[in-house]
């Protein structure tokens, strides 16, 4: 008799055992899961893009449509690069994401000025260029947002069979609107380009 409820008793906490260990298996697959979704949701609060001089962080500490200055401005500074920074190899790559940061009516302006004249600098003359903000000016106060710019472009030429360059600087302005969105991965700032107008140099003005 003792040696039945002996053996009863110890079946019986091995079948706790086991109850006790599967339920701490699935609260830490609900902890794992849970830990996950809310790591993936902390990434669409913060946007780190890499520019040629170093590592823009754009954060959106809620959850609405809001931009702030700051990120409008590294946001400028990405078009700017992508709009006017190239060379031979990247022209094109660069021509198909920069219009992608734009509404159908600014990508057509801005595609009309790049035409076969500065497509040939690129394929023709082997140039490079290369592009630095002047000057920038942000209204968060206005819906949509505007945004007033200027910048230097430097071009550099090669000349067939020689490796000495020409330099040749071309400096500008540029105005447009910007209207949030949401962001995703083909436009991790969550950031659209309407109005968009080429503008004459400052010191011309």
């Amino acid at each position: 008799m003792i040696f039945e409820n002996t053996r009863y008793l110890s079946l019986l906490i091995k079948r706790v055992y086991m109850a006790l260990l599967c339920a701490f298996l699935i609260i830490a697959c609900l902890a794992v899961f849970f830990a996950k979704k809310w790591h993936d949701a902390s990434k669409l609060d913060n946007v780190y893009i890499l520019s040629s001089d170093n590592t823009l962080t754009a954060s959106r500490t809620d959850g609405s449509m809001a931009r702030s200055s700051y990120e409008i401005m590294a946001f400028a500074k990405v078009f700017l690069e992508k709009a006017f920074a190239h060379s031979e190899y990247s022209w094109e790559e660069n021509l198909t994401e920069v219009t992608d940061f734009m509404d159908k009516e600014s990508a057509h302006l801005f595609l009309s000025k790049m035409d076969e004249t500065i497509e040939a600098l690129y394929k023709e003359r082997n140039a490079i260029s290369t592009v630095s903000l002047k000057e920038i000016e942000v209204d968060v106060d206005t819906q949509p947002y505007e945004v007033l710019l200027y910048y230097s472009t430097m071009l550099r030429f090669a000349s067939l069979g020689e490796v000495i360059y020409e330099d040749a600087e071309v400096e500008g302005g540029i105005y447009f609107q910007i209207e949030p969105l949401s962001r995703s991965k083909k436009n991790p700032f969550g950031m659209q380009i309407r109005k968009l107008k080429f503008l004459q140099n400052k010191s011309d003005g």
